[in-house]
């Protein structure tokens, strides 16, 4: 079942399934090759992570975001992932620093969406708490469509990957407190950024 909600959620963040669109189970059940009790089970997680609404009468539809709700989960992201970059400082091991180096190095625009999806992830996994695992995929179901417009910036993508760059050192350095005082940082500017791009009406 976790396969189907990972498959899911992919489609949902690249934007394979549209704000709006309509989930129905028997489809999916066909395009991802199950039966519709384990869609039913992946759909409801989903709505947890705030990437699905259940409405009445309608079904299942994939959540339209608005600056809001981007906001929102920018914000929860600035209380939670500094802990996680600080737990993870004393516990991510070598080969995981490597993977970080190699995340940091130059790539295409889309590349780097991608790449920091898994950036981020690395670290969050590195701390070590199933339930902070758990919080961080709900505060981090963010559309691709949403997050491209940070890294088509060419500022905002130069500070971003500076951050990733010394997120690394100070993980490598076992330092919990710089790791955390970056990794606060690096979301807090993501909002500044937010607000200066997509001032609220």
């Amino acid at each position: 079942m976790a396969r189907v909600r990972d498959l899911l959620e992919e489609a949902i963040l690249a934007g394979e399934l549209q704000p709006g669109e309509r989930l129905r189970a028997e489809a999916l059940a066909q395009r991802f090759g199950t039966s519709r009790t384990p869609i039913r089970e992946a759909l409801l997680q989903l709505e947890g992570q705030g990437l699905v609404q259940v409405e009445p009468n309608r079904g299942a539809v994939v959540r339209t975001f608005d600056r809001d709700d981007v906001h929102d989960l920018y914000e929860v992201r600035a209380l939670l992932e500094p802990a996680a970059a600080a737990r993870a400082a004393s516990r991510i091991t070598d080969a995981d620093l490597e993977r970080l180096d190699a995340l940091c190095a130059d790539a295409s625009v889309e590349e780097q969406i991608v790449r920091n999806e898994t950036f981020h992830r690395i670290i969050v996994e590195a701390a070590g708490s199933a339930r902070l695992e758990v919080a961080m995929r709900a505060a981090s179901g963010i559309p691709r469509t949403f997050r491209s417009i940070f890294w088509h910036d060419e500022r905002q993508r130069a500070d971003s990957m500076m951050c990733h760059r010394r997120l690394v050192s100070a993980l490598r350095a076992r330092d919990a407190a710089l790791a955390e005082a970056v990794m606060r940082m690096h979301i807090l500017g993501a909002i500044a950024f937010l607000e200066e791009t997509w001032p609220n009406r």
